[in-house]
């Protein structure tokens, strides 16, 4: 269920991916949601768009940890992007709140609430990815994880991303 200023709208997929990095000997994880929703006739004017939400969590070993963990205030930056007959207008959140409901494998069920918005919705997790894929391996349960990761070499550091089992 998606609302925007009391306006339902029928999303077309939200799609969840995560980094993790030490930051002083801590392991931080980012949630990504990425959440596009279709065209809807609104007082004469065509709308659709994307909402993109970016959460910084600490203390996160597992994906299980992620359930029934409810964030508020600022806790990463969330993105109304709305066409309305073919312009683009943004709205940038500092201040808003997720509240992560329940998991069943890669599906992942969350509120999150912005002023004017509620998204409440399934996301497909897809992958988790690093930099330094040794702490990933000490930090985080890997049960949930493909064996094998794709490495990849930007500049001079290696990516590695390991996609979620179904």
């Amino acid at each position: 269920m998606l609302k925007i200023r009391k306006q339902k709208f029928q999303e077309k997929f939200t799609e969840i991916n995560l980094r993790q990095r030490m930051y002083q000997g801590e392991s931080y994880v980012t949630l990504t949601i990425t959440t596009e929703f279709y065209p809807s006739l609104i007082e004469g004017q065509v709308v659709s768009g994307t909402i993109l939400a970016n959460i910084d969590i600490s203390d996160i070993h597992s994906l299980d940890d992620l359930v029934g963990k409810k964030l508020k205030g600022d806790i990463g930056k969330a993105t109304l992007s709305v066409n309305n007959n073919g312009i683009w207008e943004s709205q940038s959140y500092d201040q808003f709140e997720v509240t992560f409901l329940k998991r069943n494998g890669r599906q992942l069920e969350f509120c999150l609430q912005m002023e004017d918005v509620i998204l409440k919705e399934k996301g497909t997790m897809v992958f988790i990815y690093t930099t330094d894929s040794k702490s990933f391996l000490e930090e985080f349960d890997v049960n949930d994880f493909y064996d094998n990761p794709i490495e990849k070499l930007i500049r001079d550091r290696k990516i590695f991303k390991y996609f979620v089992k179904e």
